[in-house]
């Protein structure tokens, strides 16, 4: 193992202890003895002929160890004080920045973690759970369980983990309906209307390698009960999706929001879409034009139904032909779909004749990652950006649009009439108008007016449009950075960028001669993450939060047209 565990004598002083050994005779200081302290923590084995001296001066040998000696994980198997005081010992040493500590910290938590504990009985007078503890890698915890205290019986609240506990402050409490029926049997009382609990804890100073946190009840009478999670060192997206999971959406308060989802999933969030690898790049069918007018990025997350009709509309169009033709990227987000999008996009490309770019990121990264990747592989001065469950209506709609751009100098972007199946409008440009909450939503002129609604049909600047289907100039986009990655899972990242165009001086056009069939949000509804969770709350939040002002003065310029 990376380091070696000694019990010292009952007698052991407290301070600072030196390590003396044949390869090092002057020394060095190891972490500070705790009063009480009876285990001291040493990097490897060290050799024969090492002693320990003692704050009070006397040297202490090392016993000769056994031939065969247990691993860190048996002995963190055993439980109890030895496991408690080599936690605390391996923390100490991660917080200050040893990574081999931090590892052992984690291997302990996730191969050998602790026995998951609630006081689950409704006949004890107090009851709770710790469902999820999530550390977020940097010191930071993300709490979601639920307590009842009908007798007020719980003094302090205290989180446990490796390295000591730190004293919980504040917790939000949440309805929990799923626990309604259980707790109304317990004789003492249940645990009123909200006994759920959700908490952020940004100043927690956990240690690198935490996998594992509990909670500490403390009584009035000294008495401590303990409450442990499972382990939670979570890959970041599947913690963020915990977090956005953690209540629905009519239950979550502004302060709610704002204290405790917000800034735990934009922290999983953050750390989900972090830069990684390089993409695998496959190139099938004909090679890409080297002059093409437009970089076309499609990015892909499992359904794959629409890619046949899509790439069929496109065979058929001129701007995918020719010395200038559009080149096509397509970008998965779902790796584990690679065979099955290289064999589909492989065969289409040879059907149509078609050349086409298949870039396989690493993992699931999100929307606006995605696009960016996509815009970086190609080089046309355009970037159109498409959702994979838009095809086109017929021929011509990609001309339309760059035609659009170059009669208009102003615009740095511009949007085409999208369809549903039923031919009704979905999409004619985007506006802003309050919520009942107070912050500003997203709204598609006329949608469910049938396609030929005049005011539809004339081409005119908007407050934004739509990404599932945007002709950008790629200069206006990088000078912006391209798509903003805070947000999560395909919301408000249009809009967004399309703020931060007009922000940079450019503005934004619709093109009803452009039509598109979109099938609304099949590329995104069944994603885990998404559905039915607080992404599109916390999204509209953000949203607000950066441009809320903005929006005001531009919607005062851009009132709904009527006729």
């Amino acid at each position: 193992d990376a380091f070696s565990v000694w019990r010292l004598p009952s007698e052991a002083a407290e301070g600072t202890w030196r390590l003396l050994s044949p390869d090092a005779p002057i020394g060095g200081a190891l972490p500070r003895m705790e009063p009480g302290q009876r285990l001291v923590l040493l990097a490897g084995l060290p050799p024969p002929g090492t002693v320990l001296l003692a704050p009070g001066g006397a040297p202490m040998p090392l016993a000769a160890p056994p031939a065969a000696l247990p691993g860190l994980l048996p002995l963190a198997r055993r439980g109890g004080e030895p496991r408690r005081v080599l936690l605390d010992l391996l923390a100490r040493r991660a917080v200050a920045g040893e990574a081999r500590a931090a590892a052992c910290l984690r291997d302990i938590g996730l191969l050998a973690p602790a026995r998951v504990a609630a006081l689950a009985d409704p006949a004890l007078p107090v009851g709770g759970a710790l469902e999820a503890a999530l550390p977020d890698g940097e010191g930071r915890a993300f709490l979601r369980g639920w307590l009842r205290d009908p007798l007020g019986l719980v003094e302090s609240v205290a989180l446990r983990a490796p390295g000591g506990s730190v004293p919980v402050a504040a917790v939000h409490r949440v309805p929990r309906p799923d626990l309604a029926e259980r707790l109304r049997q317990a004789p003492q009382g249940d645990a009123g209307p909200a006994p759920g609990f959700l908490a952020w804890l940004p100043e927690a100073g956990l240690a690198e390698g935490t996998a594992q946190l509990g909670l500490e009840l403390r009584l009035a009478s000294g008495q401590i009960l303990r409450l442990v999670a499972p382990p939670g060192l979570l890959p970041p997206a599947a913690a963020r999706d915990l977090v956005l999971s953690a209540t629905t959406p009519d239950l979550a308060t502004p302060v709610l929001m704002e204290h405790c989802i917000s800034p735990a999933a934009a922290r999983f969030h953050a750390a989900a879409t972090a830069p990684g690898p390089a993409p695998e790049r496959i190139a099938l069918g004909a090679a890409q034009p080297r002059r093409a007018a437009v970089t076309v990025v499609v990015p892909l997350w499992r359904n794959l139904s629409f890619l046949r009709f899509q790439l069929a509309a496109f065979a058929r169009d001129a701007a995918f032909r020719g010395p200038r033709a559009a080149e096509l990227v397509y970008v998965l987000d779902s790796p584990e779909d690679r065979a099955e999008a290289e064999a589909v996009l492989r065969g289409l490309a040879l059907l149509h004749g078609l050349p086409v770019t298949l870039l396989v990121q690493d993992r699931n990264r999100g929307y606006a990652p995605s696009c960016n990747l996509g815009a970086a592989a190609g080089s046309a001065p355009l970037l159109l950006f498409l959702n994979s469950d838009v095809v086109p209506h017929g021929p011509g709609w990609l001309g339309a649009l760059r035609a659009r751009l170059a009669r208009d100098g102003r615009l740095a972007a511009v949007g085409p009439k999208l369809l549903y199946a039923s031919g009704a409008i979905q999409h004619a440009g985007l506006f802003f108008a309050p919520t009942p909450d107070g912050e500003w939503g997203s709204n598609h002129y006329f949608k469910g007016w049938p396609r030929d609604h005049a005011p539809a049909c004339r081409a005119r600047r908007v407050p934004a449009v739509t990404g599932a289907a945007m002709l950008v100039r790629r200069d206006a986009f990088e000078a912006v950075g391209g798509f903003a990655t805070d947000y999560i899972l395909g919301d408000f990242e249009d809009s967004d960028l399309c703020l931060r165009l007009r922000a940079a001086g450019g503005e934004i056009g619709y093109e009803p001669a452009a039509e598109l069939y979109h099938l609304e949000r099949q590329s995104i509804s069944d994603h885990p993450g998404h559905a039915g969770t607080l992404a599109a709350l916390h999204n509209r939040r953000l949203h607000a939060a950066r441009w809320g002002d903005a929006i005001a003065a531009l919607m005062r310029r851009h009132p709904h047209p009527r006729g």
